[in-house]
């Protein structure tokens, strides 16, 4: 029993694993795998180009914050306060060190940016490509599969084989044929069958024989052909005729 459940789980596994190494599945699980890869890369292209966008919009209003604060700065330098005019260069120059970070940042993140772009078109040529290369095999792996088949079929059967199939099976068709035509004369009552037939004829002749009395027709007399002895007794019978004269209407 543990060595039928034994050869029943490796069966179960050979299968398993026959189906998993199937190349209409391998095909499609790594045509899906690119594709959630290609989903991932723009995804991070996208995130990519926002915090692009989210530098430029920080270093436009730092540089706007520096311009202001230089502004003012001028203002306290018309009105004679040095002092505020200090504050205000000092506070320009917070905002344009801030500037230059962000700009450096800003450079760094639009390198980023175009090579995961780049990235991007090549991996959507080589999904494109897989694709195509996908449709191209799963498309000879089913006619491989199919010719695999017909072959199999082929060899399993053969013209000859067929042909000997149908003869036996004319045989015993031509024989039960032959066994109902028998049964079916068996089963007609011949003696019937004649009786029926002389009753026809029967009814033909006394139907002649009406026809022609009703047109007038008269009947020939039935020659009686006695025996000689006979004749010897009995010369005055009217339908007797001699022997001779029988012999000669025979000859």
């Amino acid at each position: 029993m543990f060595e039928r459940l034994v050869n029943l789980f490796k069966a179960m596994f050979n299968s398993l694993m026959g189906k998993m190494e199937d190349p209409t599945v391998m095909l499609e699980q790594t045509y899906s795998d690119l594709q959630s890869n290609l989903v991932q890369v723009r995804q991070a292209v996208a995130q990519a180009i926002a915090t692009e966008k989210q530098l430029e919009l920080q270093l436009q209003k730092n540089n706007e914050q520096a311009a202001t604060w230089q502004n003012r700065a001028a203002m306290a330098v018309q009105q004679g306060n040095d002092d505020l005019a200090k504050q205000a260069l000092q506070r320009r120059q917070q905002y344009v060190s801030s500037a230059t970070d962000l700009d450096t940042q800003l450079k760094s993140q639009r390198e980023s940016t175009a090579s995961l772009r780049q990235k991007l078109l090549d991996l959507e040529q080589e999904v494109n490509k897989a694709y195509n290369k996908k449709q191209v095999l799963i498309a000879r792996d089913k006619a491989a599969q199919a010719t695999s088949k017909a072959n199999e079929i082929l060899s399993k059967t053969t013209a000859s084989g067929a042909m000997s199939v149908m003869e036996r099976m004319e045989t015993k068709v031509q024989e039960r044929e032959a066994k109902a035509a028998a049964l079916n004369e068996l089963g007609t009552d011949q003696l019937d069958k004649q009786f029926k037939s002389f009753e026809g004829k029967a009814d033909l002749d006394s139907e002649l024989l009406a026809l022609k009395q009703s047109m007038g027709v008269q009947q020939p007399q039935k020659l009686v052909i006695k025996d000689p002895a006979l004749l010897e007794m009995d010369n005055k019978h009217p339908d007797a005729v001699d022997a001779q004269e029988v012999r000669e209407i025979k000859d």
